[in-house]
């Protein structure tokens, strides 16, 4: 299947990624491969034996979620040559790569349109429209072009990313990069809240560097958590399954959410927020050292210690917010596609 040839394809680039350094200067994909396959598992598990399970996998081609939960990556091309969904997905939005992350600075407490970091086509944005094309109401009465095939492909690839810490919640620094600043405060009435001109983004992390230049994003939160989450649940040679199993037999405590399922996205980027919090305050962030780039705009990369405490904590973080994730996209799914 073509499919399972795309998995094995990202799988080799995650790994490469490992061994080299990363020049990215924007978010990545949270949680890596094996992070966001596990997501589609569990949810997979949880609806073996639902009709919303069975109408997913029609509305997919007989994909299952563990397949639909990378697509929105692959659709980066990141899996190789794009299917043809992918592509019409591609060229119908051509800022998709843009739609996998917001950056609410860590000092909030809440996500709220509007404010420093969020865009009109951020993920909650973009999970919300997912949301209520799978409902049934106006395919493109949002910022993504998506039909109720693409709006399934999408959210059970945003469903992961919402639970990523660093996918949500971004620390900024002043522009001599160092001081922490709240953008809604230090660059109030300014346009973009003054982030690029008087004020420095990480991007997500990314330009926090661990040693030979990984980025902290990536290569720490993106992957390393992920292995390290596994090692707690005791599973041997990297195996999905056995680490869905696991969390399906572990339920997190408060993975329920109550509400409309449109404001579920934008309830879950709130919550996550104090943890994104922490995650980048628990760790030893070093001076900033301003680096060149091409469009002028202030930007520069911090040096990052991690010690065994924190790697210990973030590991616990990684599989609760694993098994949130999977268990939430299976009640996702269970709502939206009644009666489909």
């Amino acid at each position: 299947m073509l499919l399972v040839a795309k998995v094995v394809a990202f799988a080799a680039l995650m790994m490469s990624m490992l061994v080299v350094s990363t020049a990215v200067s924007g978010p990545a994909w949270s949680w890596g491969l094996d992070g966001h396959r596990t997501v589609g598992v569990v949810a997979d598990i949880l609806l073996a034996t639902d009709p919303a399970g069975v109408a997913s996998k029609k509305l997919l081609g007989d994909a299952s979620l563990s397949e639909a939960a990378t697509w929105a990556d692959c659709a980066k091309g990141f899996c190789g040559a794009l299917t043809k969904d992918e592509r019409i997905y591609v060229d119908q939005n051509p800022q998709h790569k843009t739609y996998h992350y917001t950056d609410v600075p860590i000092q909030q407490s809440r996500y709220q349109l509007g404010t420093a970091g969020t865009r009109d086509d951020d993920v909650v944005q973009v999970s919300k429209q997912a949301v209520n094309v799978l409902r049934g109401k106006a395919p493109n009465s949002g910022p993504a072009v998506l039909d109720r095939k693409s709006a399934l492909w999408v959210l059970a690839h945003m469903v992961g990313d919402l639970h990523q810490p660093l996918h949500v919640g971004a620390i900024y620094f002043d522009e001599d990069c160092h001081e922490p600043v709240d953008p809604n405060i230090a660059g109030a009435g300014k346009p973009d809240f003054g982030i690029g001109t008087t004020i420095v983004s990480t991007n997500g992390g990314n330009d926090v560097k661990m040693l030979n230049e990984k980025s902290f994003h990536v290569t720490y939160w993106d992957e390393g958590t992920v292995v390290g989450a596994m090692r707690l649940a005791s599973v041997k040679k990297k195996s999905i399954e056995d680490f869905a199993n696991f969390i399906v037999a572990h339920p997190p405590e408060g993975w329920q959410t109550q509400g409309d399922p449109e404001t579920w996205p934008a309830q879950w980027a709130s919550e996550i927020l104090p943890l994104a919090n922490t995650a980048l305050t628990k760790v030893d962030i070093g001076e900033g050292t301003p680096a060149e780039n091409q469009e002028r705009t202030l930007q520069c990369t911090w040096p990052v210690t991690i010690s065994r405490d924190y790697s210990t904590w973030a590991n616990k973080q990684a599989l609760n917010q694993l098994g949130k994730a999977g268990f939430r996209l299976a009640a996702l799914v269970r709502t939206v596609m009644q009666g489909n």
